[in-house]
């Protein structure tokens, strides 16, 4: 009787590891779906990879449904131990094609040193925009850099900005 049931089981739950999980839609998809912009596919694939499943809610900055040739909409997500805002670009370059970027702020409760060397050791150090603020390069992620600013004595002000050019 126990192997009928596990064979009914094992029945069940197969067709589930043959289909694809749907892909997480974000607001993003919300925004594009009621306007008629540029560059909407990349900007539904950059939101899907930044915000993922994470809480959030994005305003676009306009919602007009006319043709507009740069697109800007900034969101605030949710983290576990954080919110931040995130602030997504689209235009079409003179080749047709669209660039894009986004750029997300956020605090951690930590001073900038200690966060290079806990969540940015695998960075590459780019340089110093001032005396506060050093500017790292990912190697992981192509044109992806941060900026971390020592705000008061234990608060970082971090910024991530990735532009993808296509």
């Amino acid at each position: 009787m126990k192997d009928a049931q596990l064979f009914i089981i094992g029945v069940c739950l197969l067709p589930s590891m043959f289909i694809a999980p749907a892909m997480a839609k974000t607001s993003m998809d919300s925004i594009l779906e009621s306007q008629a912009i540029p560059c909407s596919s990349e900007l539904i694939q950059l939101a899907d990879a930044t915000l993922k499943t994470n809480p959030h809610r994005i305003l676009s900055y306009t919602d007009k449904s006319d043709d507009i040739h740069l697109f800007n909409a900034l969101a605030v997500t949710s983290y576990r131990d954080r919110d931040s805002h995130v602030s997504f670009h689209g235009v079409k370059n003179t080749a047709g094609r669209c660039d894009t970027s986004v750029t997300e702020s956020y605090v951690l409760q930590t001073s900038c040193s200690d966060a290079r060397h806990e969540a940015f050791s695998k960075w590459d150090f780019q340089g110093k925009l001032n005396d506060r603020t050093y500017v790292l390069n990912s190697k992981r992620i192509k044109g992806k850099q941060a900026f971390l600013t020592d705000q008061l004595p234990n608060i970082c002000l971090v910024t991530t900005r990735q532009l993808i050019s296509n």
